[in-house]
């Protein structure tokens, strides 16, 4: 999989909202997974979830828009979670701040199968951190602005997974000026090795 060029591969841009930052102690409250092949959208995985404890912090809500309301009637994850591994079978997994989300599905992994996450990742948050270092900020948010792609729904899973995935192509594109065409090139550079590029340019839009 890893060895494919990225128009031969399966990807999955996957986006999660939760009710705080530690995923022992938080949950998930929303799931959204975009699923690319040969570098078309070609489906979409998206739902609430009902977190377990059955309550949403205020400032979860706040920032997401995400009320108690909204997931009382949603499936939990012990439902929703063997339905994104089906749609994520066999795919790579692109997020921004990857490590975020990772940690939370190998949480929920880990308690209802026993087993960790095995797609291989790529985090364009790591990507953007070493291709484009003179930004100041690489938050989803300030990418979307710089790159010109419209986000209009900031901290919603979908939102945030289709700006995630436009973020990849525009390094995608970046990338085929140095003739990166690889999978396992783009996962290399986001696990922070060096693949020996020319020279980048500083700026690009």
């Amino acid at each position: 999989m890893i060895n494919l060029t990225i128009e031969e591969a399966t990807f999955t841009v996957v986006d999660l909202e939760t009710t705080g930052l530690n995923p022992k102690t938080s949950e998930i409250i929303e799931i959204a997974a975009i699923k690319v092949e040969g570098s078309v959208i070609t489906e979409k995985f998206h739902t609430l979830v009902k977190p377990s404890i059955g309550f949403i912090p205020e400032h979860i809500t706040k920032l997401t828009g995400i009320t108690n309301p909204l997931v009382i009637d949603k499936p939990k994850i012990e439902q929703v979670f063997p339905h994104f591994l089906e749609f994520t079978k066999n795919s790579i997994i692109i997020a921004h701040n990857a490590k975020f989300d990772i940690s939370f599905l190998n949480e929920a992994s880990f308690q209802l199968t026993g087993k960790l996450i095995q797609n291989p990742v790529i985090c364009t948050l790591a990507l953007a951190n070493r291709l484009f270092p003179d930004l100041k900020s690489k938050s989803l948010t300030n990418l979307a602005y710089h790159f010109n792609i419209p986000y209009h729904r900031k901290h919603r899973a979908l939102a945030d997974a289709e700006v995630t995935y436009e973020l990849f192509k525009k390094f995608v594109d970046y990338l085929q000026n140095y003739k990166v065409n690889k999978v396992i090139d783009l996962i290399r550079l986001s696990n922070g090795k060096d693949l020996k590029l020319p020279s980048k340019r500083r700026r690009y839009v």
